[in-house]
């Protein structure tokens, strides 16, 4: 006998524990909707949203023959470039055999999109981007717009197959040449990169970490930099280009980011194009922030982002999958 479906919509990571770790949690909060730990809770909803690990490949497919009546969305949460081309040939393999049993996928990006869409041209694959919580935000962190700006932001962690840090300290050395008072903070480091950025910071005169430990503290730092430069070779959204954009301070990133071309195309750099990414950061230095830049990237950011305007690319991308 079928299972009764008892609820609209929840989300899945394939029995994962629910740690708070996750960016796609963002959702959750999103949509108003509940996190399963278990697959066998699936099938008392209509509608999965599952998170797309590459370590977890086998979940689309057991849901899907569990329970028929499910609409089963996937949701990216991983840059294409630092793990699909990385793992072995079979994963590969298992991992778009696995997309197949999906009724339609939530990509964090354009490139993402199109990368997905041939992977799967059969299912709708819509661009959701990286929502926002912009109310939560102004109401936490909107009077940190304020602070004095002290630091150049180097970077931000986020695992440890994001090491193009390299390029972020390098810039700041070269510009403690011609400004040899600025000082310099690795932003956010996870505690399995510290090692490896306390080396840099030994290493490199004016340079100090800051480990995340919470996102007041975090967001107090990333407000006292004058800009940043995050030069990460990966394609993800940037969730820093949205929290610079946000605190209204530049960000001089890789154009491999996909908020980092939207919010500040101006700044946005090949992650080794360092002579560009020095020039835009001795402009800084020299000229002072460009206020219309920044007004702009913020703007950009809460009209594009902000929570209702994601909601409406969910239930798009649902109305689509359901017919409606």
């Amino acid at each position: 006998m079928a299972v009764r479906a008892i609820g609209e919509l929840a989300i899945f990571y394939g029995d994962k524990p629910n740690t708070g770790e996750y960016d796609n949690g963002v959702w959750m909060h999103l949509l108003d909707i509940p996190y399963i730990q278990k697959v066998e809770e699936a099938g008392l909803y209509k509608t999965i949203i599952h998170t797309m690990w590459l370590d977890a490949i086998g979940w689309h497919k057991e849901i899907r023959n569990r329970w028929p009546h499910i609409a089963l969305i996937g949701l990216s949460d991983h840059p294409l470039s630092a793990h699909i081309s990385k793992i072995s040939a079979d994963k590969q393999v298992a991992y778009i055999k696995d997309l197949q049993y999906l009724d339609g996928i939530m990509a964090l990006s354009e490139e993402e999109r199109s990368w997905y869409s041939v992977a799967c041209p059969s299912r709708p694959v819509v661009n959701v981007g990286l929502p926002f919580p912009v109310q939560t935000y102004e109401e936490r962190f909107g009077k940190l717009r304020a602070s004095e700006k002290k630091y150049v932001g180097l970077g931000v962690g986020a695992s440890d197959n994001d090491r193009n840090f390299v390029s972020n300290v390098l810039a700041f050395q070269r510009l403690k040449l011609e400004f040899p008072d600025i000082q310099g903070v690795f932003l956010s480091i996870p505690s399995q990169l510290i090692p490896y950025c306390a080396y840099w910071a030994d290493n490199v005169e004016g340079v100090f970490i800051h480990e995340r430990k919470d996102t007041e503290e975090y967001m107090d730092i990333l407000s006292q930099c004058k800009f940043v430069f995050n030069l990460a070779d990966r394609n993800t959204p940037g969730r820093l280009q949205a929290e610079s954009a946000f605190l209204e301070i530049p960000c001089i990133g890789s154009e491999r980011l996909a908020l980092q071309s939207e919010l500040y195309p101006d700044l946005s750099v090949n992650p080794f194009d360092l002579e560009k990414a020095v020039n835009l950061g001795r402009e800084i230095l020299t000229n002072g922030i460009n206020h219309e830049m920044v007004t702009n990237a913020r703007t950009v950011l809460e009209t594009n982002y902000n929570y209702e305007t994601s909601k409406q690319k969910f239930d798009s991308l649902l109305a689509l999958i359901r017919g409606d």
